[in-house]
């Protein structure tokens, strides 16, 4: 990592989840293998994930018009691969610099818009 480059190692704050949109298709072939590592971790180096508070504004942005999406919460605590909280909009995600090992998944929900087209996630209801 180069002096000045900002980011901040895994911030574990007790029973605080991290949350990963999957495609349905890519979902059942993590499971086959045991672990998510989507092409986004050759191409950047890791997997995008994001905090609770960012969930309906990253899932209206990349997943609104799909209907094969489901929401991976991750327990930080039990990924294998390096997290670190990076800036991007709308303030720090994690990211997660490895495969996602899937035992580290606590709870996996469908990821669907309402009769208005919008996706409203509540990090309350996960």
């Amino acid at each position: 990592m180069a002096r000045g480059e900002p980011h901040v190692k895994c911030m574990v704050v007790p029973g605080e989840l991290i949350y990963v949109f999957i495609p349905v298709v890519d979902y059942e072939s993590a499971v086959a293998v045991g672990y998510y590592r989507p092409d986004s971790v050759d191409a950047s180096g890791f997997i995008h994930a994001s905090p609770a508070e960012q969930l309906t504004r990253v899932a209206n942005k990349y997943y609104a018009d799909r209907k094969d999406v489901r929401l991976l919460c991750v327990d930080p605590r039990r990924v294998k691969a390096e997290i670190r909280w990076e800036p991007a909009t709308g303030g720090l995600y994690p990211h997660i610099y490895g495969p996602l090992n899937l035992d580290a998944v606590v709870r996996i929900r469908r990821v669907q818009a309402d009769s208005d087209g919008r996706i409203r996630i509540d990090p309350r209801e996960l």
